[in-house]
């Protein structure tokens, strides 16, 4: 969230999401009839949330993509401060739908069981949270981070050896959509694939293909033409779809796709940048941000440098 315009009200609307748990978990102890039965519902379906089934969603730049089972929307927080409050206020209540849905389901169930056995229902009660555990540990495998794989391999050079290509090779496949697009979806985040994956995808791809493995040209293609399609209407390229153009990934974008898009589409997305100028020459990473040293050097990448004249 730095250099969000409304970055303060950003936070406060997080923090106003988190507070849905513990509105259900008040819920939950008046449907459960006690407080025992309250937090076995609450650490049962707090792990049952594990997996997130319902809902979810990512934040990267201030874009806020979230969802709900099949729905998705973005939400820009540089656009507006409604957006801002929406998108971080959903996002932080959404992600944990399946604890508020579940607690007072869970908890009226118990209530309706009646009154425990001695001993019995606990005894199966903690074998359920230990085989819930388990499960939730197997769903929840780590992610492989296409940004640290790509900074490593970039950094290694012709020194990475065909081994290591082919299994950088296996994981871009695994990561690979129907649609063309690589990246991690569904779980706790959102089901279109965020821009700065799909960027670091096509990096590798590149990387890969020009060491001839078989498979990785016709990948690479299939990553160029879905870029292709994430370009913004009105120019520039954003995290997710219908989100402000954001400076540093109009740029990689730029990059990726030279020789594939005409000159007016060019001129489009170049435009798209010159509208992040501040006043003082300095870019923000949208059109409405602050200034930034960051954006600024992605921004001169394409438009042009000290030495040259800004088009």
């Amino acid at each position: 969230m730095n250099s969000s315009p409304h970055r303060a009200a950003c936070n406060r609307a997080a923090l106003a999401g988190l507070m849905v748990p513990i509105v259900a978990s008040l819920a939950t102890w008046a449907l459960a009839g006690s407080v025992v039965r309250a937090m076995l519902a609450v650490t049962v379906s707090t792990i049952l949330n594990l997996p997130s089934p319902l809902a979810g969603g990512m934040v990267m730049q201030g874009v806020v993509r979230v969802r709900w089972m099949r729905w998705e929307r973005t939400f820009d927080a540089d656009r507006s401060l409604s957006e801002a409050v929406a998108g971080y206020f959903l996002l932080s209540g959404l992600t944990l739908a399946g604890f508020f849905v579940a607690a007072p389901l869970l908890g009226a169930l118990l209530r309706w069981v009646g009154p425990f056995r001695t001993g019995l229902d606990e005894v199966l009660t903690l074998g359920a949270v230990v085989l819930l555990v388990a499960v939730g540990m197997g769903v929840h495998r780590a992610e492989v981070s296409l940004s640290s794989l790509r900074s490593r391999l970039e950094k290694e050079g012709t020194q990475v050896g065909p081994e290591e290509l082919a299994r950088v090779m296996k994981r871009l496949t695994e990561l690979a959509r129907p649609d063309g697009g690589f990246g991690h979806v569904g779980g706790i985040g959102a089901r279109t694939v965020g821009l700065h994956e799909h960027l670091d995808a096509e990096a590798l791809l590149r990387l890969v293909s020009e060491r001839g493995l078989p498979g990785a040209a016709e990948l690479h293609a299939r990553c160029l033409s879905y870029l292709l399609t994430r370009a913004e209407p009105e120019g520039g390229f954003s995290t997710y779809p219908s989100g402000l153009a954001r400076v540093q990934y109009t740029v990689q974008a730029l990059e990726a796709l030279r020789g594939r898009i005409d000159e007016p589409s060019i001129e489009r997305h170049r435009a798209a940048l010159r509208a992040c100028r501040r006043e003082n020459g300095r870019f923000g990473r949208s059109a409405t941000a602050p200034a930034s040293d960051e954006a600024t050097q992605w921004a001169l990448q394409t438009l042009g440098t000290a030495g040259r004249p800004l088009p």
